[in-house]
Parts: structure tokens; sequence; C-alpha cells
């Protein structure tokens, strides 16, 4: 007689289980829906500002946009792995002190296999998609324009020394420099976290980024924007800037000794010009990189200046170049092959080689 009331009792407490389970998906899916929503407004508040920014640029300008997104999108797929690796011994102490090949095959082997090493590649491309036509695109539209503000206000203060063509080309480089960070911030935040955590990841590099949108916000995403602009704007100058002086420093030299500049020199000084502003790049953006990839790998609320001090106590200045031989290759690859293809979509799209 009694236990019917039990059956009820159990009945009821089934019946409370299940509707708080369908509570909690609900709220899940409410979470991740929001989620989308947050990340979706995000990414057409920069598309669209990308967008406004060409089409305010000038005719024509389209083309620098276009070169840069195209050679950036290549070069940094393309050099995934090493970046991994890179990245891999920045953050993580037990691979600090291991060879770029070796940690290459403990990323494998505890990862589950090659596909390890292109962990971030998704946003690794459409980062630098965007990134790199704003890169390129300002800083080859600010160039005459920063070139006049000098020349007047040279003019208006009497010192000759301020209209430089340097000066201007580093002007330009460190305005370019400030807006590629703005645009890159995100997908590089992303792009680190799935790297020094892959079961983010394991859905999909865009499920990883919604679940950081969950768990930290879209102001996640910007956390390391100190540490990016100290990486970006300093690589951003020596790479642009170094490329165009070099380049035409070694056109003018050929032409000055009455030799033709055919195709072939249009390879060489490029491919010469662009080795060597790999290498300048690559040491004036270390610390930078180093200080990006330790604040993006880290959850919480700590600051990158925090992190600077940190690494300040425990290794000094040398604690800012953990990785840089891996990083030379890295950039290596990069900055090569970047700026060859940048020099040569500008040249299928009708604009003249870099130095001539």
């Amino acid at each position: 007689m009694q236990s019917a009331p039990l059956n009820v009792d159990n009945g009821e407490k089934d019946e409370v289980s299940i509707s708080d389970d369908n509570k909690a998906k609900l709220a899940k899916q409410e979470k991740k829906h929001r989620n989308k929503i947050k990340a979706a407004a995000a990414v057409t508040a920069l598309l669209g500002g990308g967008a406004g920014l060409v089409a305010c640029s000038g005719a024509g300008a389209w083309r620098y946009y276009l070169a840069g997104g195209i050679c950036a999108a290549i070069s940094h797929s393309l050099a995934t792995p090493v970046d991994v690796i890179k990245t891999r011994k920045q953050v993580n102490e037990s691979l600090k002190d291991m060879s770029m090949f070796k940690s290459g095959l403990k990323i494998m082997k505890d990862d589950g296999g090659p596909r390890a090493l292109l962990a971030g590649l998704g946003p690794t491309t459409f980062g630098y998609l965007f990134e790199g036509a704003i890169k390129f695109g300002i800083y080859e539209v600010s160039k005459p324009l920063v070139g006049s503000m000098l020349a007047w206000s040279a003019a208006l203060c009497k010192m000759s020394w301020i209209n430089s063509k340097i000066l201007g080309f580093v002007i330009s480089g460190g305005i370019a420099g400030v807006a590629a960070s703005i645009m890159l911030c995100p997908m590089e935040a992303l792009r680190i976290r799935l790297v020094a955590e892959p079961e983010i990841g394991a859905n999909g590099w865009i499920d990883g980024g919604l679940t950081m949108v969950g768990n930290e916000g879209v102001k996640g995403f910007y956390k390391s924007l100190l540490a990016m602009l100290s990486k970006q704007v300093p690589y951003t100058i020596t790479k642009n800037v170094s490329f165009d002086f070099i380049t035409t420093i070694a056109y003018t030299a050929i032409a000055t000794r009455g030799i033709t500049i055919c195709s072939k020199w249009k390879l060489a000084i490029p491919l010469l010009s662009a080795m060597l502003a790999s290498v300048m790049s690559c040491i004036s953006s270390q610390p930078g990189d180093m200080l990006l990839s330790v604040v993006n790998a880290h959850r919480g609320k700590k600051s990158t200046v925090e992190f600077f001090n940190e690494i300040m106590k425990k290794e000094g200045i040398i604690g800012f170049f953990v990785g840089i031989q891996e990083r030379f290759l890295h950039v290596g690859m990069i900055v090569t092959l970047q700026l060859l293809i940048y020099d040569y979509v500008k040249r299928l799209v009708g604009i003249a080689a870099t130095g001539l």
C-alpha cells in the first residue's frame, strides 16, 4: 500500500531531472547562439571598416590591398607547421631546450600525428588575408600623403631634415603596423590558443573561436593588443621599408652601370632584398612575438606588462628570444615568399615592381 507513493515520488524526481536537463541544454544553446551573434557582429565591424578604408583610398589603390592580402595569406599558411613548433616551444617548458626537429616529433606523437602541425591553419589563413591587405594597402597609400605632410612641416618649421624619404616610409610603416594589429589580433589570439590548447579546436577552429567568445567575451581576443603592437609595428616597418630601399638601391646600381633590367633581374633583386628584409624583421619583432605567444596561450586577466615583467625577472632579455632559431626559418620563409608574391601580383595588376 505504501509503495505506490514512493513510485510517484520517483517519477516526479525523474520529471524534475529531465526538466533540469532540458533547461541546461536550452541555456547552453542560447549561450552559443549569443556567442555567434557577438562573433558575427565583431567580424562584420572589422570587414566593414576594411571595405570602407579601401573605398576611401583612391582609384586603383585596391590593387595594393589585393596583392597584400594574397601574399600574406599564402605565405603564412604554408609556414603553419613551423609556426606551430615555434609557438609550442615558447609556451611549453618541456620543449624549450629541444631542437626544432625533436619538438615537431614530440608534438605529433602527443597530439595525434602530422595534423597537429596544422593547428590554427584556419585563423592563420583568414587572419593574414585581411591583415596583409590592410598592412600593404595602408603602407602604400600613406607614403605619398606622409611625404607631403613632412615636406609641408619642413617648410613651416624651416628644418630640412624633416623632409626625409626614409622618415616618411617609417611613419607609413608604423601606421600600417597599427592598423594591421587591430585587424589581426582576434585571429592570432585564436590561432595561438588552438596551438597551446588543441582540445579547444576539437570540433573545428570556428567552434573553438565561439568557445573563446563564451569563456572570455570579444574582449578576450584583444587582451594581447599591446603585445601585438610590440610585434607588428617593428615587423612592418623593418620589412616594408628595408624591402623598398634595398630594391631601390639595387636597381639604381644596375641602371648606373648601363645594364638592362630584364625579367631575371626582377626576380633576383626582389629575392635577395626579401631575404635580407626577413632577417631584419625577424630580429626587430622577436620580443613582441614572444610576448604575444605567452599572453594568448594563458587564460585569465594577466596583462601584457605583467607577462613582460615576469619574463624579465625569470630569464632577463634572453627570455624574449626563446624560439628565435625556429622563427628565423619561419619568418625567413614567410617574408621571402610574401614579398616575392607581392611584387609579382603588383606587376600583374599594372603596378611597377618595388624599387623601380
